[in-house]
């Protein structure tokens, strides 16, 4: 004797519901962790130089001594980056380095910096400061196509003794560039010769500027 079994009957609107709680508890989470400061974002402490290979390194400091600490850049290879806030920093360091003024145009065009071979540079001792031209204002164009950044500065840094040949190059753009760049320039050109609180670094910055 044939069994007859009952059939559950599946309605259209029983099935846009299923997939509504569904949505709601797979998308419910990821919101959470959204909201969540730096959530899903890697961190690590702000590294000048060979962030790497554990070369050449100036770790960037706050006036008070506390290391700085960003966002690390995922689309970074060659070089260290991070982002402060909606400030990028990038750094890397380039050996047997015959002319540190090519070198230095050479690192910020590879930094994404299309128009590098514009900057004018500026010599403060061994640091060589990179800026735009002052009657084109404070602008880059990226290769990605964004719109240009503003508050940009390129450093590079000839080394000395056992980094002789090197060359250590930082590019600081975005939001508060300036800010920034004015916390590395004393510490690069120090090279880490003095204690970081010994130097004359401004107060705008602090380590809650990220959070």
């Amino acid at each position: 004797m044939q069994q007859y079994r009952l059939k559950p009957q599946f309605r259209p609107a029983h099935v846009a519901q299923l997939i509504g709680v569904l949505m709601l508890v797979v998308s419910v989470p990821l919101l959470i962790m959204d909201q969540l400061p730096g959530s899903g974002r890697p961190v690590g402490e702000v590294i000048l130089g060979d962030s790497v290979g554990g070369g050449w390194q100036i770790p960037l400091r706050y006036a008070g001594g506390e290391p700085v600490i960003c966002d690390k850049l995922q689309d970074v290879v060659m070089e260290g980056g991070w982002d402060c806030g909606g400030t990028q920093i990038k750094s890397l360091v380039v050996k047997d380095v015959p002319d540190p003024e090519l070198a230095a145009r050479r690192m910020m065009r590879a930094m994404g910096i299309f128009e590098a071979k514009k900057l004018e540079v500026m010599r403060d001792g061994d640091l060589l400061e990179l800026h735009h031209p002052e009657e084109d204002g404070p602008r880059m164009v990226m290769f990605s196509g964004e719109e240009p950044e503003e508050q940009f500065t390129g450093l590079a840094l000839p080394g000395t003794g056992d980094h002789e040949g090197e060359l250590l190059v930082v590019a600081v753009f975005g939001e508060r560039g300036d800010d920034y760049t004015g916390l590395i320039s004393p510490q690069v050109r120090n090279n880490g010769e003095r204690d970081v609180t010994q130097l004359e670094l401004p107060s705008a910055l602090t380590s809650e500027a990220r959070v």
